[in-house]
């Protein structure tokens, strides 16, 4: 899976996942900067649109880094919160794919 999968799937977000998206690839160690450099405008572009974050958005955002916060989380997510969510988990796994067998393969 490369990084051009992901640009893709932006499209197939709605303005308020790719905001929270946003949110959480902005500050997030696991995945290469410049993946978020080039993943950054397409997501501020999606998310023009979007409302202000409410409680359950940023409840999704920190649930992301902690498994035991975030089987209870997933109780309560939207569509919007999901699709944010798996995005950024399969763009992590597809950062550490490619750490694991070299930036060249990226």
């Amino acid at each position: 899976m490369d990084l051009d999968f992901h640009v893709h799937k932006i499209d197939a977000l709605t303005p308020k996942a790719a905001k929270i998206a946003l949110r959480m690839l902005d500050g997030d160690p696991r995945i290469p900067t410049e993946w978020i450099m080039a993943l950054r405008p397409a997501l501020v572009g999606r998310s023009v649109d979007s409302e202000g974050f409410r409680s359950t958005d940023w409840m999704t955002m920190a649930a992301i880094e902690r498994p035991t916060m975030r089987r209870f989380a997933e109780r309560f997510e939207n569509k919007e919160q999901r699709h944010a969510r798996l995005w950024v988990l399969s763009l992590r796994k597809a950062s550490q794919q490619v750490h694991r067998r070299g930036p060249e393969s990226a």
